[in-house]
């Protein structure tokens, strides 16, 4: 994730591509993949700041440890209509859990609740689901 030709920059998301004489496939630009870069390169400044005695100005000369490594989680999708599709493989070619339908959305549902940050979120997007799920979305608008 380090810039090849600039001194201390960084790039991560889409703009970390790998370059391809490394023989390295390019990332797939998932929100996972820049979660994951960001936790990373938070650890790497952090080590950045201790040296120094929490003066460093510059990476020069600062081991950087292990390069970021990449797991695929699995990806999911909400396709309308209270259905979904969950692959949590490694790959294609893998074997793991694939599914399709209303159980898949419920996997979704749930996953996405992990993701908010507050339990007064997560209860306020859970209970708002409850009316959406009976009557259904409300797709009127005023003005």
């Amino acid at each position: 994730m380090r810039v090849p030709s600039v001194e201390d920059v960084f790039a991560l998301g889409d703009c970390a591509g790998f370059l391809e004489q490394t023989g390295r496939p390019v990332l797939p630009a998932l929100a996972q993949v820049v979660e994951r870069q960001g936790k990373f390169l938070v650890e790497l400044f952090n080590k950045i700041g201790k040296q120094d005695r929490g003066k460093a100005l510059s990476a020069t000369g600062i081991p950087f440890g292990d390069s970021f490594v990449y797991k695929h989680l699995g990806s999911m999708a909400s396709v309308g209509a209270y259905k979904a599709l969950v692959d949590l493989r490694q790959s294609k070619d893998a074997k793991g859990l694939s599914l399709a339908g209303f159980v898949s959305w419920l996997i979704w549902r749930s996953a996405y609740l992990t993701r908010v940050l507050s339990w007064r979120n997560k209860f306020y997007v859970a209970v708002n689901w409850g009316p959406t799920f009976v009557f259904g979305r409300d797709n009127s608008r005023i003005g």
